[in-house]
Parts: structure tokens; C-alpha cells; sequence
């Protein structure tokens, strides 16, 4: 089955329009309904009511979402997300993979082109890079997701932003104890504690996971640990202190199959990959403080400071110029306020603020063998990012309905390379990027449970250092420039008796899109000239009954090349951009009663390509999954899940433009996922 873009999208467009027509059906429906609950927005910078909001955004409970699942990936938590694309779920070495309406699909690992920041604390460097691995799943309150431009309120990063609160002493209380095991040695066990008196609170989570995995040479090691405590300084001051710590001492990298690898043994790694022993071993610790202060009236600011460090050593699944080794430091600090004010009577809110930032790489690379054996040095370098930032958000209430939001920032960001080993300095230099962005919004809102929203936005992306690296020997890739873009999104949101609807329409232009190639397994990047993005967001949540509840997320998207001759020469334009379906809808039908709870859920992914030139098609697919948990009492609950409940064969990942070099048949594009496996879990709260 395929889902049809233009026939839906028509669809939706007329049924929108209609909409527009019955306000009074509108407010009528308000005065039947129960007090609305105010939900606010923190993701779009400037703390506002989600119908005040002119943007997508959407706002998870990750307590619900992961209550009944293993808290192994992010994507657990997101799949309700609509325009949201994961990829690589089950290779821990290279990092679940997160795009955003196709934003950060060209990834090799990590995250790209879009923010996140969890308890106000930026994950994301200065160049654009961004590490989830060292997350406390366990212990997330709530997720609010940015689906659209992002620069404005987060800087460099165009796909958008997730911003993740942990949970606190105030709202957790007590001990919980939670055990999970599984297929493939799944087993994992976390802790969490919180309390709190007058004068503050503190929430611990800490987990350990230990996996082998599906495939061979997958196995994972991780312990992480996560504190908050807040200390109320008196009625109007707050003081939040956040640690992270995560231990990641085996994390394997099985590499990538090719076709006839794959139909010979789904479960093997490549050879390379297992002489060579590939993965890598990750040391992270993380130390933030948040001062918050409301004791001006109508005013409210915040001071953040943070500081990272992070050890990484990575063999990748081949030999050359492939064991990389870095030591990373991240820190920073900002400064905003929030205030509100009259003018000609009318309200005005607004946030400003600063940010600095800075990245420093004191990065190593080495040759390997074919036997393993560490041959020599071929990297010694000392990379450094700083950002520089400030911003404005300003909502204009122009009547009790109508909000207008205008938002600027400028961002100076310095990168630059100090090579040890190059000689007469040969491969050191730098790059600077000084970057206006703004963005335009308006909200009109229809009674209290339904909204309209518009929205025009600029975004840049900068290359990372990663993504600099020159394939015609050291330094800065000469010819790589950032990426520019203009995002266009049509909205409504509400609720209708027991339906809650977001429907988007978004059109993205990107001009100069960084997209990778691989030769001998090492991944460049060159520019693309144009790309164009338009699609259709749905997500639906209907209360059928007091038991019974559909949840639906729906993306019908486009992404292609306007105008793009790759290195290869191929003539590209108007091929679809490589890892991104046109289709994803997932559907989830979920039963409580009493001391039961069970949800049947089905995922759809329509194919896609593998590579710019679209030789490669990855069919489309269907999965389904069930999971199911029973309170044995108050403190004691278990639950039991089935993950690809019908064994179907798939991608957990497709390494985009693999082997570029090589011929279409041996590229090592895809990493299978498991066929059906299962899960247990047993809960206690003292």
C-alpha cells in the first residue's frame, strides 16, 4: 500500500478551508467543554499557550511514552511526531539517527541540523554536531518539538529543535526500581529517587543497559547517571543544579552489508568489522546551573552556565586513516528576560537574550592495518569553535485573537583548525560565518481549543568539522559552504470533543545543501545547489471512550534536488534525496482498564533511495508491535512487549551514498534490523 501525497494533500487543504467558515460551530462547542488546561510552550523560546504559538510544535509526555517500553532510544519516545524520521536504532556506536522534515538525514552518525537542549542545557556544539547518547531516557518528564525553523530561537541548526525536561524531587517521590530484559541479552536496570521540603528538591535517575544485539559485533555497554536539584533561594529565586554522567566502555559498530551480504546472513558483520573489532568507548560528564529570577514585575530572567567534557576513541569497520580518538570540552553560558509590557493598550511579551559558546577538539587519528596493527599518525590537530549570539522574540498582541510574532538573531560563529603534524602549517586555518535570521508569525485564535498559525523563517547550517574534512588531503574542504534556508509552514490545531488535531503544511527551499559521499569508506561532503522540501503533517489523538484511545501521526513529504551535479558527474535534478520516504504513518490503538494496559501499534514507511543518483530502492514496509502492562499492586506493576510482531525482514539503516566509489551492487549500504523479538519489565516504587 502507498500513501498518495497530491490526493491527501487536496484533501486536508479543502477540509481546512472549510474550517475556516463556522467560527460560531466553534464557540458554541466551548461552552460545553471543561475548563480548558493551559499547556505551555518552552521550545519556542519565548514561554507562551500552545494555541498562542505560530509555529509546529509538539509537546510529548515521555513518562507515558516510555512507561511500557524499554527507554532504549529516543525514538520511543517521538514516533508520535509527525515529520519526524528515525533511523539506526539498534548500532549504538553510531548514535540513533534524528531528521526533522529531512533535516539531519545525511548524518553519519549523531545528530545534525536541528538543537537540542535538555533541562537548558545545549547538547548541541557550536558547529552543529549533537551527542544524545549520554541521555537519562528513564528519567524525561516532557519532550517539546520544534518542527520547522529553528535558528531564530537556537542558532545554527535548520530542521528545528527538541527541548527535554527531566523529572524533579517535587513532582517524583520515593524510590522506583525498574527491570527490563529481553531478546538478543537484553537486560537493563535502573534507580530512581526523588524528594523534596520547602527549600528545594533533588531527583536522581541512573540505569545500566548491556545488549549483545542482533547482529554479530553489536554488543553494548552503557551506565548513565542523572541529577537535578533545585534549591528555592526564596519566593521569587530559584537555583537548579543538573549533572550528567554517562560510562560507555563497548559500543560495536557491525558495519554496513551489501544486497548479497544481507540474502546470505542477515546477523553477520563484515569481515573488517570484526577483525578489526570496531566501535567505540565514550567517557561523558556534564555540570549546568540555572538561575532563575521573578522578583521584578512582570519580568523574569535566567543565567545558565554549563560545561562538557567528553573522551571518545572510535575504530570504524575498515582499515586506513580509521581509528579516531578526541577529547572534547563544551562550554558556555547565556543570559535572557522575559518581560511584559502595554503598548497603545495592547500587550506586548517578549525574550531577549545572549549566548557564548565554545568547542574545543583536541582530536587524533591513526592508521590501522588490514591485521589491526596501529601503523602510524595521520591526524594531531587542535579543532576550536566559538559562538557568539543574541536574540529577540517579541509576540504582538494585536486583538484578543490575533498574535503577531517577529524574531531576529545574529550569530558569529569562528572555526578553526591548529594541524600538529602538517608541516609549515600546511592543513590549519579557520572559518568564519556571520549570520543574520529571522522569522515571521502569526497566531489566530478561534475560541479556546483552536488555533491558525503562519509562519515564515530563515535558517543557516554551518558544516561541522566533521563534515570539513578535505578529500584532497589536509585542512578545510575549500570548496564547502553553509547551507542556507526558507521555511514556510500553514497550520490549525485544536480540539473537537475528544479529538485533539495538529494538521502543517510546510514548504522548506534549501540552497547549498551539505550532502555526503563516501570513497574507501571515508565520508566527504559537497553542496548540492538546491533542494526543495513540501509536505503535509498530521496528528490525530481520539478518546473514543473512557478505555479506548487511536493515536495516528502521518507525514506526507517531498524531498529533491532543484539544481545539483554531484563530483560524480550525474545529472540529478529532480531525484528524490537520498534516506527520506515520502510516506511514514504510524497508528497505535491502546486499552486501560482497571489494572490493565495494552497497546497495538502499526507503523508504515514508504521506500526511499540510497543514494543521490536513486539506484538503489529500499521497498516500502509495514511493522507491528504490541505491548501490554498489569498492575499487581499499587507499588508493583509488569509489562512484556513484541517488537516486529509479524518477523518482517528491514532496515534499521541505510548508510547513505556508502562506497561511492565501488559499484552499486557492492555497497555496503544497509544494516539489518531484528526480526521479532521480545521484552520484559517488572516496576516497584517504595
Amino acid at each position: 500500500m502507498a500513501l498518495n501525497y497530491k490526493k491527501t494533500s487536496l484533501y486536508l487543504s479543502a477540509m481546512m478551508c472549510a474550517w475556516s467558515i463556522p467560527v460560531d460551530a466553534f464557540a458554541a462547542e466551548q461552552s460545553h467543554t471543561l475548563p480548558l488546561e493551559i499547556i505551555d510552550v518552552t521550545a519556542s523560546r519565548l514561554p507562551r499557550e500552545l494555541y498562542n504559538t505560530p509555529a509546529a510544535v509538539t509537546l510529548v509526555d515521555g513518562q507515558r511514552e516510555f512507561q511500557l517500553q524499554e527507554a532504549l532510544q529516543l525514538d520511543e519516545a517521538l514516533q508520535f511526531v509527525p515529520g519526524v524520521y528515525f533511523q539506526n536504532r539498534y548500532n549504538f556506536a553510531q548514535n540513533l539517527r534524528i531528521s526533522i522534515r529531512g533535516f539531519g538525514s545525511r548524518a553519519p552518525f549523531g545528530v545534525r541540523g536541528m538543537q537540542l537542549h535538555v533541562d537548558n542545557i545545549p547538547y548541541t556544539l557550536p558547529d552543529g554536531q549533537t551527542q544524545v547518547d549520554d541521555i537519562e531516557l528513564n528519567g524525561i518528564d516532557q519532550l517539546h518539538v520544534t518542527r520547522g525553523a529553528a535558528t531564530v530561537q537556537y542558532g545554527n541548526g535548520a530542521g528545528g529543535a527538541i527541548n527535554i525536561s527531566t523529572k524533579n524531587g517535587e513532582a517524583f517521590k520515593g524510590i522506583t526500581l525498574n527491570l527490563d530484559v529481553g531478546s538478543d541479552d537484553l537486560y537493563k536496570l535502573n534507580a530512581q529517587a526523588g524528594t523534596s521540603n520547602n527549600t528545594g528538591s533533588v531527583y536522581i535517575s541512573a540505569s545500566h543497559l548491556n545488549f549483545n544485539g542482533y547482529r554479530e559485533q553489536s554488543q553494548v555497554e552503557k551506565t548513565t547517571l542523572r541529577g537535578k536539584f533545585i534549591w528555592n533561594i526564596n519566593d521569587s529565586k530559584t537555583l537548579t543544579v543538573m549533572t550528567s554522567l554517562m560510562d560507555m566502555p563497548t559500543s560495536e559498530d557491525p558495519g554496513g552489508l551489501t544486497r548479497t551480504q544481507v540474502n546470505e546472513n542477515r546477523r553477520q558483520a563484515t569481515f573488517m568489522a570484526k577483525r578489526l573489532d570496531s566501535g567505540q568507548q565514550v567517557e561523558q560528564q556534564t555540570l549546568g546551573l540555572t538561575l532563575r529570577d521573578s522578583s521584578f514585575d512582570n519580568t523574569q530572567w535566567m543565567v545558565n552556565l554549563f560545561a562538557t567534557h567528553r573522551d571518545f576513541k572510535q575504530q570504524l569497520p575498515f582499515p586506513g586513516s580509521s581509528l579516531i580518538a578526541y577529547d572534547r570540552w563544551f562550554y558556555g553560558s547565556s543570559f535572557e528576560i522575559t518581560q511584559d509590557l502595554r503598548a497603545n493598550k495592547r500587550p506586548i511579551r517578549h525574550t531577549s537574550g545572549i549566548e557564548i559558546r565554545k568547542q574545543e577538539d583536541d582530536r587524533q587519528r591513526f592508521s590501522v592495518s588490514p591485521n589491526a596493527e596501529i601503523t602510524g599518525q595521520t591526524v594531531d590537530e587542535l579543532q576550536e569553535a566559538r559562538s557568539m549570539s543574541a536574540f529577540s522574540i517579541v509576540d504582538w498582541y494585536l486583538n484578543d485573537a490575533v498574535i503577531l510574532t517577529t524574531g531576529v538573531r545574529y550569530d558569529d560563529l569562528k572555526m578553526s583548525i591548529d594541524a600538529h603534524l602538517a608541516q609549515s602549517g600546511v592543513g590549519s586555518g579557520q572559518r568564519k560565518y556571520r549570520e543574520w535570521n529571522g522569522n515571521l508569525g502569526l497566531s489566530y485564535r478561534l475560541g479556546l481549543r483552536h488555533q491558525w498559525y503562519a509562519n515564515l523563517a530563515t535558517s543557516y547550517e554551518s558544516p561541522t568539522f566533521t563534515e570539513f574534512a578535505n578529500p584532497q588531503g589536509a585542512g578545510f574542504n575549500p570548496f564547502l559552504k553553509p547551507q542556507d534556508s526558507l521555511s514556510r509552514e500553514l497550520g490549525v490545531r485544536g480540539e473537537l470533543s475528544d479529538i485533539q488535531y495538529d494538521i502543517t503544511l510546510f514548504a522548506t527551499k534549501v540552497t547549498d545543501e551539505i550532502i555526503p559521499y563516501e570513497i574507501d569508506g571515508l565520508r566527504f561532503f559537497e553542496n548540492a545547489g538546491k533542494t526543495d522540501r513540501k509536505g503535509l503533517e498530521l496528528a490525530l489523538e481520539w478518546q473514543l471512550n473512557e478505555q479506548w484511545q487511536w493515536r495516528n501521526a502521518l507525514t506526507l513529504a517531498r524531498y529533491q534536488f532543484d539544481n545539483f551535479t554531484p563530483l560524480s558527474g550525474d545529472n540529478v535534478n529532480g531525484n528524490r534525496m537520498p534516506g527520506l520516504p515520502r510516506q511514514q504513518w504510524v497508528s497505535q490503538i491502546n486499552w486501560q482498564f482497571n489494572k490493565w494496559r495494552i497497546e497495538f501499534e502499526s507503523s508504515y514507511t514508504g521506500r526511499f533511495y540510497a543514494e543521490n543518483s536513486n539506484d538503489t530502492q529500499i521497498k516500502q514496509n509495514w511493522l507491528f508491535n504490541t505491548r501490554a502492562s498489569y498492575s499487581l499492586s499499587p507499588s508493583v506493576s509488569i509489562k512484556a512487549g513484541i517488537r516486529n510482531l509479524f518477523s518482517k525482514d528491514y532496515f534499521a539503516n541505510v548508510r547513505i551514498n556508502a562506497n561511492a566509489n565501488r559499484d552499486v551492487s557492492q555497497r555496503g549500504y544497509f544494516e539489518p534490523a531484528p526480526e521479532r523479538n521480545l521484552y520484559f519489565g517488572l516496576s516497584a516504587k517504595f
